[in-house]
């Protein structure tokens, strides 16, 4: 297995959602993993680019919501798109927390 360095990891506690997330870097490129509440996984390359708010995390591929992640300097990370940020989640989890099936 390739070494991971986690940047964060957050639990997205909106009603019905329960997502797990997790920011890592491996072998130079940025990720953004999500265990999803039902057992459905996604893992999708990202951008990180540094801004006066924090860091700012785009799909590579782009989104056609033109929705990003912003992760700020304390750590919080804020769902976003051009006309603001609309959620923020501050609950981090610890390695201990996250359960993961690997297949």
């Amino acid at each position: 297995m390739k070494h991971r360095e986690i940047i964060g990891r957050w639990l997205d506690e909106r009603p019905l959602l329960g997502d797990k997330i997790t920011l890592y870097r491996e072998a130079d490129k940025y990720y953004l993993e999500t265990w999803f509440s039902d057992g459905c996984h996604s893992r999708d390359e990202v951008l990180l680019t540094d801004t006066p708010e924090g860091k700012k995390v785009e799909d590579v591929g782009g989104n056609m919501f033109g929705e990003f992640l912003m992760v700020t300097p304390a750590l919080e990370l804020q769902f976003c798109n051009d006309e603001g940020c609309f959620f923020q989640t501050d609950k981090r989890i610890a390695d201990h927390q996250v359960s993961l099936s690997v297949a």
